[in-house]
């Protein structure tokens, strides 16, 4: 069961980086479109931050492992927090290239 702890909390953290990334990613091409996929990361934030707590009050998780979980689930409000943040924010505008050779 401390493996499964361990393996689950490993997988919220690829997945809370992965939710960032979208995140990001969504707010420099369509920033109107921000909102949504915000509301469709949450479940999967959500379920990173709290998919390992019952593998961790089942066992006698050592202390790293609590302190990695709690880790995690922070990461996990940051992200939506940062996301929700980018929705009140405009999107930049694409930087234009210098001219070179003239």
């Amino acid at each position: 069961m401390e493996a499964l702890a361990w393996a689950l909390i490993v997988l919220g953290d690829v997945v809370i980086a992965a939710c960032a990334v979208h995140l990001t990613r969504r707010h420099r091409l369509g920033a109107p479109h921000l909102p949504r996929s915000l509301h469709r990361t949450v479940p999967a934030l959500l379920a990173a931050g709290l998919l390992p707590l019952g593998p961790l009050l089942a066992v006698d998780a050592p202390a790293a492992a609590w302190g990695l979980w709690g880790a995690t689930a922070i990461a996990a409000a940051l992200v939506y927090a940062v996301g929700d943040t980018l929705c009140d924010v405009p999107a930049s505008e694409p930087r234009s290239r210098p001219r070179t050779g003239t």
